[in-house]
């Protein structure tokens, strides 16, 4: 259970629902996400990468991602970039827009993240390193550029290594965190079994990117079948008045309200994840008869939340696996 799960047990569910916290405990709240992630965090500024590059000593060609020692099992060697599409060893596909001496990319495929970027020029390159200092792989990312020259202008793009792999692995009961500055400081997952279904162990994609549109990524690609689990996110905002919902989509691209879960008695299979939220420890989270704002079943519901005086939203989500996208 993660330090922010322990600070909103002081913020107990009333009569077996849900509750928004008031100002109370404000200053603990505060003072956890402080501890957490260092500083309060600000936007990310978006005419720069996600993560600061690192120059090393690669001269290009192919093998950049064994040399960062990168812990994905991809990679893309791209010589002389341009704009386009290219396809890994594996199949996957990924975008790339080139202009003048810096680029963008992004993962095509569902399920795929990159963990680390190599771009050469000149006689060294640089180190993009996402799951080492981002808080996870990401699927996309822009403002890359090679190693800067004598007038502090970027290298011409020589070579690019693109490290991927397909993220990240889900053992039951056991909560994945990631963490990041933005506006999404913490993400966490955890797939465990329910009444319904029972666990197994899965491969994912867990990302948080928080450049352009903030959003949090939860893939475990296609032919998975359904799972029941967790996820809580805490965004910050400047301010209290800038607080917005939390949205979902189910892959279709439109991204809807999550709504309020309703809840139930406990049956035989379900565990103790939520009993910390509410007070009434024999209530579950349930969709049955969710909808969403567009009529179809919901695969996720919210089960928590809570937001203070700081800009502080903590959202705890119950779902039934259809590989949402949060913002």
């Amino acid at each position: 259970m993660t330090f922010v799960r322990d600070v909103a047990r002081r913020f107990r569910v009333s009569e077996g629902r849900i509750k928004i916290a008031t100002l109370s405990g404000v200053s603990v709240m505060v003072t956890a996400i402080a501890l957490l992630v260092g500083v309060l965090p600000v936007f990310a500024d978006h005419e720069t990468s996600a993560v600061p590059p690192n120059e090393v000593d690669f001269g290009g060609g192919s093998g950049g991602c064994a040399f960062v020692g990168s812990a994905a099992g991809n990679e893309l060697h791209i010589n002389n970039p341009a704009t386009g599409k290219f396809t890994g060893p594996d199949g996957t596909e990924i975008s790339i827009t080139v202009t003048g001496r810096v680029f963008a990319f992004t993962v095509e495929n569902p399920g795929m993240a990159v963990y680390d970027v190599t771009v050469n020029g000149g006689s060294k390159s640089n180190h993009y390193d996402y799951d080492g200092l981002a808080g996870g792989p990401v699927t996309t990312d822009a403002d890359l550029h090679a190693p800067l020259n004598p007038q502090d202008s970027p290298h011409n793009l020589s070579h690019v290594n693109i490290c991927y792999d397909g993220g990240t692995q889900f053992e039951c009961n056991e909560e994945v965190e990631l963490r990041q500055e933005g506006l999404f400081t913490v993400a966490t997952a955890t797939i465990f079994a329910n009444s319904l279904w029972d666990c197994n162990d899965k491969l994912g994609a867990f990302v948080v990117d928080n450049s352009g549109v903030p959003t949090v990524t939860l893939d475990f690609g296609e032919g998975e079948g359904t799972v029941a689990g967790l996820a809580t996110f805490t965004k910050v905002f400047d301010d209290p008045g800038d607080f917005v919902a939390l949205t979902y989509d189910r892959n279709t691209g439109t991204f809807v309200d999550i709504e309020w879960c309703e809840l139930r008695e406990k049956d035989t299979g379900d565990g103790t994840e939520f009993d910390d939220f509410f007070a009434d420890d024999s209530l579950y989270p349930s969709l049955d008869g969710v909808k969403d704002s567009d009529g179809v079943d919901a695969t996720a519901c919210k089960a928590y939340e809570e937001e203070n005086a700081e800009g502080i939203q903590f959202t705890l989500v119950y779902f039934e696996f259809d590989d949402p996208n949060f913002r």
